[in-house]
C-alpha cells in the first residue's frame, strides 16, 4: 500500500506510517486523556466509529507544544 505524503485525514492506525515518532499506543494515550478536546478543536473527527485525525492540524498542534502535558496534572 503506497502512503501519500499530502493526506490530509489519517486513522489511527495510519498515522505513525506518516509521522513514525508516534507510536500507536502513544496515539491511544493521547485520545484517550485529551480526545474530547482534540475533537472539539478539529484536529480529531468522527466518520461513524471511525476516528480520523487531520494530520496538517495534528503537526500543528504537537509543534505548538500541545502534547507536552497529556494526562495528570495541568
Amino acid at each position: 500500500m503506497e502512503i501519500d505524503q499530502e493526506a490530509r485525514f489519517v486513522t489511527v492506525n495510519e498515522l505513525p506510517k506518516f509521522e513514525p515518532a508516534f507510536t500507536l499506543g502513544g496515539l491511544r494515550h493521547i485520545l484517550f486523556h485529551r480526545g474530547e478536546y482534540l475533537e472539539k478543536t478539529g484536529v480529531v473527527c468522527r466518520f461513524g466509529r471511525k476516528i480520523l485525525i487531520d494530520l496538517p492540524k495534528f503537526r500543528e498542534w504537537v509543534s505548538e507544544g500541545g502534547a507536552r502535558i497529556i494526562a495528570g496534572r495541568k
